[in-house]
């Protein structure tokens, strides 16, 4: 155990194991460390480098601080499975981090005699398939430790009493894991003083401010609300149509010269109601992965569309893993390039956005029992608005062929088949789970009967590209 009165001590590993670092370098850095915090909390001058000791590239880096009775306090680490890092700098820097927010602490110069620290080293970075079908060929949990990896959400586990399959099984819940078939299995030999650790880096939710501003204006659809009001007019021209009421659509959200014109046409023959939920894939990693935008207002050139807070709220009591989140949708487009489309079609109604970033279909369906129940109990139901775009950058030929697939699949009206063939065939529909979603949604309200094809067409028709397209479909369920 390494302590900051006493000293440190390597873990117990198999005389075979090769480690980036000696059990005894790794004593050495641990008691250099405690040094250093002991420096930085007493005001003196730390230590940039411990010579004669390894200063080896690792893959992780991992600094930890207990009480007298082995309980974690604070953790600091930084593990990457892209490109190795300096030991020392990286261990100096993760022991400033320690300091700083212990110096914050009232009584830390009293218990600084009885704080604990300990070390760990990774690395030596080996890949195990994913979570739905993975190789635990290699991993002994004496000396190595397990990563799960999911978008933007990562937990490793260290842990010499737990077999591999435990070791996994405890990454995978840490991390959160929406969807066993995206997230990516890796293993890393670990040295280390504690017999085991976690770490966890999980995206924190922001309440960002009242106005989410418009984030992809000049990119998505003109800047200037006067040319922006222009290409919403062209995309809404056309001979006048009956409005109906549905509960649901698909339109397409790519820029607006691309795919405006299909939403536009969708959109055009439905009548708004006072409140819509627009559900779209999350296409940054920016924020969590279940997010509906905590905002009053979205703003977009020339004009500002109501949320509605409440409903945001109550949707996440509703709907587990649901969260307000303005990160996830800060620089998220598959909502803000509707919003044109309602400032003109409907500007009373309160536009709620959802994006989503994983999943599978058990989660899709827990996403919509909840979504069903709270419908169920609203003085109106909102129309569902699914915001995707279709299969991405096969030719125009085979682009169509494609789509055709996950259209008949949806017409079908069953969301274990759309999900299935979408994926099965590897279609890339970037709305598939918010599709999902609705589609069950609507199932469970008893509300769908139909699948109406609004338009269709891919980015060549417009650019002439024919080599690589995007497809877009507009769809009206009823």
């Amino acid at each position: 155990m390494a302590v900051l009165s006493d000293k440190a001590s390597g873990g117990r590993q198999p005389p075979d194991t090769i480690h980036a670092v000696s059990a005894a370098d790794l004593a050495t850095l641990a008691l250099f460390c405690r040094a250093n915090l002991h420096s930085l909390l007493t005001g003196a001058t730390p230590s940039y480098f411990a010579f004669g000791v390894s200063d080896a590239n690792v893959s992780g880096v991992i600094v930890s601080v207990h009480d007298e009775l082995g309980r974690q306090l604070l953790q600091s680490s930084r593990i990457s499975l892209k490109e190795k890092v300096p030991l020392q700098s990286t261990l100096f820097n993760l022991t400033e981090n320690l300091a700083q927010v212990l110096r914050q602490q009232s009584g830390m110069a009293s218990a600084l005699p009885t704080l604990q620290l300990h070390l760990a080293v990774l690395s030596d970075i080996a890949m195990h398939g994913t979570l739905a079908d993975p190789d635990l060929r290699g991993i002994d949990s004496a000396n190595r430790a397990v990563v799960v990896i999911e978008r933007n959400k990562t937990a490793s586990v260290f842990d010499r009493t737990l077999s591999p399959e435990e070791l996994l099984n405890r990454a995978a819940s840490l991390a959160q894991v929406s969807s066993r078939d995206t997230a990516s299995v890796f293993s890393l030999s670990a040295l280390s003083t504690l017999e085991r650790f976690t770490v966890t880096h999980l995206p924190k939710p922001s309440a960002g401010t009242n106005v989410r501003p418009a984030a992809q204006a000049g990119r998505f659809y003109p800047a200037d609300a006067d040319e922006l009001r222009a290409l919403v007019d062209r995309c809404l021209a056309g001979e006048p149509v009956e409005k109906q009421r549905v509960p649901a659509v698909m339109v397409p959200h790519a820029g607006l010269i691309y795919s405006g014109r299909i939403a536009a046409d969708v959109l055009r023959r439905v009548e708004i109601p006072r409140t819509v939920i627009v559900i779209g894939p999350k296409h940054t990693a920016l924020g969590v992965d279940w997010a509906v935008a905590p905002q009053e207002t979205w703003q977009i050139p020339g004009a500002q569309i109501a949320s509605d807070p409440e409903l945001a709220g109550e949707l996440t009591e509703a709907i587990p893993g649901l969260v307000l989140d303005a990160a996830a949708h800060s620089q998220e487009h598959a909502i803000e390039v509707e919003l044109p489309f309602f400032a003109r079609l409907a500007p009373g109604t309160r536009v709620v956005g959802i994006a989503i970033g994983s999943g599978d279909l058990a989660r899709c369906r827990e996403f919509a029992t909840g979504l069903a129940n709270l419908i169920r109990n609203l003085p109106e139901p909102p129309l569902l608005v699914i915001s995707s775009d279709m299969n991405h950058f096969a030719s125009d030929t085979e682009n169509r062929r494609l789509d055709e697939m996950a259209i008949q699949a949806f017409e079908t009206l069953d969301p274990a088949t759309l999900y299935s063939v979408v994926r099965d065939n590897h279609i890339s529909m970037c709305g598939l789970l918010p599709a999902v979603i609705v589609l069950e949604t609507l199932r469970q309200l008893g509300r769908v009967s139909a699948l109406e094809r609004v338009a269709y067409a891919t980015s060549a028709d417009v650019s002439g590209d024919t080599s690589r397209v995007v497809g877009y479909s507009g769809l009206i369920l009823k």
